[in-house]
């Protein structure tokens, strides 16, 4: 025995109580508890140029949610060869203190899905064609979590915003918004919490001018109907992200 330290039980076990002691936990759509309706996204702060060492940054906060984004290039590639167009390297991780539960230094299999997403969100708005033999490097942090597939929505909104800023050429920036299913109802933009509740998920990424979307993630079981519903609330919601972006990216030539 090590008299070292304090000895645990050797077993454990799961409290019982009694039925009805506990009461049941509900969701309303509806009623959300920031007071915000099924249609309607988190108040969203941006702000571009906040790291000095990189040629484009952004910011993105979103009620507890922030991400943070800063791009490196365009530069040669290390291992030149006859490539007509460029390739973007996307890095996307949580930070350890991010969350409720602490993370790894080393990117898990979500993180590592979040980069391919991230990259395949970016790709179309990029002009690659005018980057050859060159490779753009784009490095999201997200330093405060508060519903993961919000967090990825606002990472693509976040590297756009940071692509912007480092004045790479693109054909329109992206807005990406989050939505999750619950039976037949669709929310906006949901939560943490939220996410507890959701019987799937969607997440689009969508250029507001050309009116494209570049990237569809959904998980879940739905119906064609309610998926539909979904994909018009996030393109709306896109659509508001867009005016905001604008106004940022003003200031931030100013």
């Amino acid at each position: 025995m090590d008299r070292r330290r304090i000895q645990g039980p050797e077993k454990s076990v799961v409290p019982l109580f009694e039925a009805g002691s506990q009461p049941a936990a509900t969701f309303n759509p509806d009623k959300r508890k920031d007071g915000r309706t099924a249609e309607r996204i988190r108040p969203v702060f941006m702000k571009t140029g906040i790291i000095t060492q990189a040629n484009g940054s952004a910011y993105i906060e979103a009620g507890n949610m922030k991400v943070a984004c800063g791009v490196y290039g365009p530069r040669q590639l290390a291992k030149p060869k006859m490539a007509a167009q460029g390739v973007i390297n996307c890095d996307f991780k949580f930070a350890p203190f991010s969350g409720g539960r602490r993370r790894g230094y080393q990117k898990d299999n979500q993180e590592k899905e979040y980069s391919l997403f991230l990259e395949q969100a970016l790709t179309p708005a990029v002009r690659l064609d005018r980057l050859p033999k060159s490779a753009v490097d784009i490095f999201v942090q997200v330093l405060e979590n508060d519903g993961s597939t919000a967090c990825l929505a606002a990472a693509i909104t976040c590297a756009s915003l940071a692509l912007a800023d480092a004045g790479i050429e693109m054909v329109d920036v992206v807005a990406a918004c989050s939505a999750g299913y619950l039976d037949t109802r669709v929310y906006l933009d949901p939560d943490a919490d939220e996410e507890a509740y959701q019987s799937g998920s969607l997440m689009l990424s969508f250029m507001p001018s050309l009116n494209e979307v570049t990237h569809v993630v959904q998980n879940g079981e739905t119906t064609a109907a309610t998926s539909a519903k979904g994909t018009e609330l996030c393109v709306d919601a896109c659509s508001q992200l867009y005016t905001v972006m604008q106004e940022t990216l003003a200031v931030g030539v100013k």
